[in-house]
């Protein structure tokens, strides 16, 4: 089964205990290996040692990757996968994978993972990959099993493949869970100066005007840069910058004289030829980044 013009495949399989889990995943990874493919599988410590006793000799060939700390942010989160996918199809040809999503307890955060998964359907399509996504079905909200029909083109129903009937457009998912950005009033104009070393001063000072850690502050230096760079490339330059707190974080918002863009996959791309890295760093550095049309011009507001 194929779809769209993508060399990626991206199933679901929601299960309901984890011998149902092994039952239908270890003849996935086993078919994938006689073929000659690559194997991973992405899960918790203890699901990683039940995977391990079941594939036998055959794990000596799988790659098994702890995600106890992987599903931080959705950018860091593509990034480190990404960089996973990349390293083992320099060995093979084409890749199966097992990846157990952990979308937390945190209400807050299950429309965000739901996003991440319609992104992943864009972000990877390029790659030889065939990712089967594995959700505990104890526990996990309506709402997190909602997206997962509605954000991969196939799902293992009673064992069999078959294409998702409510599967929609990534790009139209991702807007239907992104909120629409609400105007700051708090920020304050520290304009940008001749150039981006000079913005780079002035955001410098303001971090350490806030307390931020040197980590901390250097993230959102690069970030910012990136983001700046991408302004005078394609934007017609920066026309404003402002910097202030708002919800406990400090934010930086960079504007722009162009007409922007409409794109809200915008920095979750993984890079290609084609797609640059600028915003795919920008977003892995910071906790967030808006892009929206504002009264001034088109703005990028990066949180921290």
């Amino acid at each position: 089964m194929t779809y769209g013009e993508t060399a990626l495949r991206h199933g679901a399989l929601v299960y309901e205990s984890q011998d149902e889990y092994v039952a239908l995943t270890v003849p996935f990874l086993r078919e994938g290996l006689e073929a000659g493919e690559g194997a991973v599988v992405a899960h918790t410590k203890p699901g990683l040692a039940d995977m391990r006793e079941a594939l036998g000799p055959d794990a000596a060939d799988v790659t098994f990757v702890d995600v106890g700390s992987t599903y931080t942010r959705p950018a860091r989160t593509l990034a480190a996968y990404h960089e996973l996918w990349v390293e083992q199809l320099k060995e093979n040809p084409s890749l199966r994978a097992v990846a157990d999503v952990q979308f937390g307890s945190d209400p807050s955060d299950w429309l965000l993972w739901a996003g991440y998964e319609a992104v992943v359907n864009r972000s990877f399509a390029h790659l030889p990959l065939w990712v089967l996504c594995t959700y505990n079905a104890s526990g996990a909200p309506d709402l997190v099993l909602d997206g997962v029909w509605r954000t991969h083109p196939e799902v293992v129903v009673d064992g069999t493949w078959s294409e998702s009937d409510r599967y929609d457009d990534p790009d139209r998912t991702l807007r239907a869970l992104t909120p629409e950005p609400e105007p700051l009033s708090g920020l304050r104009s520290i304009g940008f100066g001749r150039d981006p070393a000079e913005f780079r001063v002035r955001l410098a000072h303001e971090l350490v005007v806030e307390g931020k850690t040197q980590a901390k502050a250097l993230d959102l230096l690069v970030a910012a840069t990136e983001v700046a760079n991408n302004a005078i490339e394609h934007g017609g330059g920066v026309k404003d910058v402002r910097v202030g707190r708002a919800d406990g974080r400090f934010v930086c918002e960079i504007v722009d004289r162009g007409e922007g863009f409409d794109d809200p996959a915008a920095g979750y791309l993984a890079p290609r030829p084609g797609v640059g890295r600028g915003l795919w760093i920008a977003r892995q550095l910071t906790w967030r980044i808006e892009f929206f049309r504002a009264q001034d011009g088109f703005t990028a507001r990066l949180w921290l």
